[in-house]
């Protein structure tokens, strides 16, 4: 039914609202359904209630762009929303609605399936073949179509879908070209306006981080939601909400990768993996730290003064560090760790330690090297 704009508009000039009334029938039927739309200021109500999928983070029905340089876990951050979505489970402390979810890993490979192996009992839908979603042979109908069916067939649509990466969708075309991004979303509304999912693009930055997301600025404009990943020397990694279109931008979530083995190849090498692992502010951390694990940290930072060397990789922190051994065997030997004579239960002891400042964030340890955190 076509809403009457005369209703409701008391503090209006009769003289107009009888005229726009009294003019209506001569109006078109695209014109009359403009009309119905037009709506008196004074008759409109807050919006209370926001549907989301990851509160504060995540609007249904969305569009997003989750990006960060090389090496900052995008992949891995989008994958563990996705699994939180499906699984309906809380995420980064904020309410979860749980929802029907497409991954689709355009750029493949084996790697995207031992992350996905990774997981706790993972229940979403996978689709790893490069798909195009610009220019005439654009995926987006055939897609669409698809969600349909699998919708149909499973008795429910698709709440999020996640395209990873842009740069592998985008056919060739330029990313930097406002035609082509404009294409771009074009079908990126028309995959979420016909499934109503929140559709996650995960981009890059280009060789200026300072200056956002790789491409051209009409991108930012056209989303609803933009989530910047940053890498500290330490290896965390923060999520941050740098727009969100008619809310609040700043929320963070701070994670590092846990390095997870899923078995062994064919040559009895272990196969690896990584998981998002939330970090634990450093605040709550320091109050827990015993008298064994300042001992120990004092220790590590005697060795770091006397051995200690920079060890120049972009996953390593930029000042100096130690031989993770090197630093377990001292504190087994002359740490005074524990009062007991029994190696086993002197290497629990450290272990302990080794936890405790992890934890606190006093440490950091990658491969087998270790670092105090400055």
């Amino acid at each position: 039914m076509t809403k009457d704009p005369t209703k409701g508009t008391e503090g209006a000039s009769e003289g107009a609202v009888s005229h726009l009334y009294g003019n209506r029938a001569r109006l078109k039927p695209r014109a009359l359904s403009l009309l119905g739309a037009t709506t008196w200021a004074a008759d409109l109500s807050p919006c209370l209630d926001r549907p989301y999928l990851v509160k504060g983070w995540l609007d249904q029905s969305a569009l997003s762009v989750l990006y960060g340089p090389s090496n900052s876990g995008k992949s891995f951050l989008a994958l563990d929303l996705a699994h939180h979505v499906a699984k309906g489970r809380s995420w980064g402390n904020r309410r979860v609605n749980k929802g029907r979810v497409l991954y689709i890993a355009a750029e493949g490979g084996g790697g995207f399936a031992n992350r996905v192996a990774a997981l706790d009992e993972p229940e979403f839908f996978v689709l790893s073949i490069p798909v195009t979603l610009t220019g005439p042979d654009s995926a987006a109908a055939p897609l669409t179509e698809v969600l349909q069916h699998l919708a149909a067939v499973g008795g429910a649509g698709f709440d999020m879908i996640v395209i990873d990466t842009m740069a592998r969708v985008m056919g060739g075309r330029d990313e930097n070209a406002a035609p082509d991004i404009a294409d771009l979303v074009r079908n990126l509304d028309l995959i979420r306006r016909v499934t109503g999912a929140h559709v996650m693009l995960v981009h890059h930055t280009g060789k200026d981080t300072g200056r956002g997301a790789r491409g051209h600025s009409s991108l930012r404009a056209a989303i609803d939601t933009e989530i910047e990943l940053s890498r500290d020397d330490l290896g965390q990694i923060t999520a941050e909400v740098t727009k969100q279109r008619d809310g609040p931008t700043g929320y963070r979530f701070c994670y590092q990768l846990r390095q997870v083995e899923l078995g062994l190849d064919q040559d009895g090498d272990p196969v690896t993996t990584c998981l998002v692992d939330p970090a634990v502010p450093a605040e709550a951390g320091r109050a827990g730290v015993s008298e064994a694990a300042r001992k120990a940290l004092s220790l590590l930072n005697r060795l770091i003064e006397e051995r200690g060397e920079a060890h120049r990789k972009p996953q390593y922190p930029s000042h100096a560090g130690v031989s993770f051994d090197l630093w377990r065997d001292a504190c087994m030997t002359e740490g005074e760790l524990s009062s007991s004579e029994n190696r086993n239960t002197r290497k629990r002891a450290f272990n302990r330690c080794r936890e405790e400042l992890e934890t606190a964030r006093e440490i950091v340890v990658r491969d087998d090297l270790v670092w105090v955190v400055q």
